[in-house]
C-alpha cells in the first residue's frame, strides 16, 4: 500500500498543496477554476506516484464504496448533456440496476474521470461513447484506458465504435447492432417505394461515427434499388458551403432545421429524410412545418434511437434503441467483472423498426 501524500504529488508536479487538492477532488466548485495544463499536471503525478487519498480507513483498505459512476461528457466538457432524452433513457436503466443491486449512482459532468478508479474510488464507470481518433484527448483516452484494462477496473461504454479499440482490443462496452438497423430501414423504404433521399448527420467538423457508419451502410443496403442515394444529399459533417452548426450539448436540432433549410433553398429537397438520431429529426419536422411542406405526403422523415417518439405529431417512425436495456445490461457486467476481474464483454443488441406517421 502506498504512503505517498499529496505533499509529494505536489512537488512531481511543481505546484502547490492547495492546487493538488482541489484537482485530486473533482466534485469541488474549485476545481473548474485550475488550467487544463495544471490539471494535467497533477493527475500525470498522482498516477505516476500511485496516489491515494487519505480520507477514510474503509477506502485504503480498498473495500467498496458502493457507487458507480455515469459519465456524460469527457473531461472538461460541460455540456447540456443532462437534456439529451438519449442519456435520460440510459440513465433510467442505470439508475434502475444501480438501485437494485444497493448501489448509488454518481453522474460526471466535465470532471476528469481518467483517475477515478484510484483518486474518487468510484467502484465502477459507465461512459456515454466519444471517439479515440479525431479528439483532442485522444492520448488522456488511451492512457485511461491502459490503466483501466490493466488493473482490471469495471468499466462500460456505451455504443462503442468499432474503431474505438486500444491496441486491437476492443474497449469493454454495449451497444446497439447499427447493421441490423440499416438493414431494417432500407427494406422499409424499398417497401414504401421512396425514390429518393438525403441523410442529416452533424453539421460539425467531427461529427459521430455512428452517423457516418449508418449512412455507409444504409447506402451499401440500398444499392442496386429503386431507392436513389447520392452522396451530395448527405449532409453530415461541414464544409463545402455547409455551415456550422454550434453544439448544444450532443445532439442539435438545429442541425435537422439547417439541412432542410439549406435543402429546401437549393430545390434539392427529396422525398424522404433519413435523419443520424430523433433530436435532427425533429429540428427537421420543425423546419417543414415553418416551410408549409406536408409530412409524409410531400416529404417523409425518418429518425433514430426512439426517444419519445410516439408522443410526437405526427408519429416518428424510427428505429429503436433499446437504451434502458443497454444501461441495465451494463451495470450488470460491471457488476460480474467486480466478481470476476478476469471477465470481458463486448456485447451487440438488436434495434427494433417502429413504424409511425412520417413515412
Amino acid at each position: 500500500m502506498s504512503t505517498v501524500g499529496i505533499r509529494k504529488v505536489a512537488e512531481e508536479a511543481g505546484v502547490s498543496i492547495g492546487t493538488v487538492s482541489k484537482i485530486l477532488n473533482p466534485t469541488s466548485g474549485a476545481n473548474i477554476r485550475v488550467s487544463e495544463e495544471t490539471r494535467a499536471k497533477v493527475l500525470t503525478a498522482a498516477g505516476k506516484l500511485h496516489y491515494r487519498p487519505s480520507y477514510g480507513a474503509r477506502l485504503l483498505r480498498g473495500e467498496s464504496t458502493r457507487m458507480i459512476g455515469f459519465a456524460v461528457s469527457l473531461p472538461g466538457e460541460h455540456t447540456d448533456a443532462y437534456l439529451s432524452s438519449y442519456s435520460f433513457r440510459l440513465l433510467n436503466g442505470i439508475g434502475k440496476a444501480v438501485s437494485a443491486n444497493g448501489y448509488q449512482l454518481q453522474i460526471l459532468n466535465g470532471v476528469d474521470y481518467r483517475y477515478y478508479m484510484d483518486v474518487k474510488r468510484l467502484d465502477a464507470l459507465v461512459m456515454l461513447s466519444f471517439s479515440l481518433k479525431n479528439n483532442p484527448r485522444e492520448q488522456e483516452m488511451r492512457e485511461m484506458f491502459t490503466r483501466f484494462n490493466e488493473n482490471s477496473y469495471p468499466y462500460a461504454v456505451i455504443n462503442p465504435h468499432g474503431e474505438t479499440t486500444l491496441d486491437g482490443t476492443p474497449v469493454a462496452g454495449i451497444g446497439v447492432d447499427n447493421e441490423e438497423g440499416m438493414r431494417l430501414l432500407a427494406d422499409l423504404l424499398i417497401r414504401k417505394g421512396v425514390v429518393d433521399i438525403a441523410y442529416l448527420g452533424e453539421l460539425t467538423p467531427n461529427p459521430q461515427l455512428d452517423h457516418i457508419l449508418r449512412c455507409n451502410l444504409l447506402k451499401r443496403y440500398l444499392a442496386g434499388s429503386c431507392v436513389r442515394f447520392e452522396d451530395s444529399l448527405i449532409l453530415n459533417g461541414c464544409g463545402d458551403g455547409i455551415p456550422e452548426v454550434p453544439r448544444i450539448g450532443r445532439y442539435s436540432h438545429i442541425d435537422g432545421m439547417t439541412a432542410v433549410r439549406r435543402l429546401h433553398e437549393q430545390n434539392r429537397l427529396p422525398r424522404c429524410l433519413v435523419c443520424g438520431n430523433d433530436d435532427i429529426a425533429q429540428g427537421a419536422l420543425r423546419a417543414l412545418w415553418e416551410l408549409k411542406i406536408s409530412v409524409p405526403d410531400q416529404v417523409a422523415v425518418v429518425g433514430h434511437d426512439d426517444s419519445f417518439c410516439d408522443y410526437s405529431a405526427p408519429g416518428l417512425t424510427t428505429i429503436r434503441q433499446p437504451l434502458e436495456e443497454m444501461g441495465e445490461l451494463a451495470v450488470q457486467n460491471l457488476l460480474q467483472k467486480m466478481d470476476h476481474p478476469e471477465s470481458a464483454f463486448n456485447t451487440l443488441l438488436k434495434p427494433t423498426l417502429m413504424e409511425r406517421e412520417t413515412l
